[in-house]
């Protein structure tokens, strides 16, 4: 009588234990691009990615849309799973009429690790190229276009790709 008491005792700590539904928070693992700035016009930012043995290209890219405001505005860009990227770009907008934009912060974020570029520090990881120039008038960026094309963008620089693998470590 004693064992069959202790062999239900058992298996009924054993049911009601197996029951127990145990939640884990799995943190994203995914590369993020955080981006905050004045756009004054509605346009589209587009961050690049460039990968192990490949070329940049749009496929290797993801676009968010930008309303018009006068107010600083926090854009954050999600790469797809599995990206581990080399190098970012990141495209200041489509939309020739917008001639300035100011850039407060340029940051990537893997996991719980941040490239920090908050508060201008984006300068170090990051160059124009010649259709984004420096306006002391503005203190911003003047988007230029060139021969009537018009591509804005800021490239990462060496450092930032030393930060990108120490990112992933």
């Amino acid at each position: 009588m004693k064992i069959k008491f202790l062999v239900s005792v058992l298996i009924s700590v054993l049911l009601f234990s197996s029951c127990k539904e145990e939640k884990v928070v799995k943190e994203k693992e995914v590369f993020s691009v955080i981006v905050e700035g004045i756009f004054e016009k509605n346009d589209k930012i587009q961050v690049f990615y460039l990968i192990a043995g490949d070329v940049w290209k749009d496929t290797n890219s993801v676009s968010r849309p930008v309303y018009a405001s006068k107010e600083m505005q926090k854009i954050v860009v999600n790469f797809p799973d599995k990206v581990v990227p080399e190098n970012i770009r990141v495209d200041l907008g489509f939309n020739p009429t917008q001639s300035n934009v100011t850039v407060k912060n340029i940051s990537v974020k893997y996991k719980s690790k941040i490239i920090n570029g908050d508060f201008e520090k984006y300068t170090k990881y990051f160059y124009p190229n010649e259709f984004v120039t420096w306006d002391p008038n503005y203190f911003g960026y003047k988007l230029n276009v060139i021969n009537d094309k018009y591509d804005p963008f800021l490239m990462g620089n060496d450092e930032l790709a030393i930060q990108l693998v120490k990112i992933t470590e």
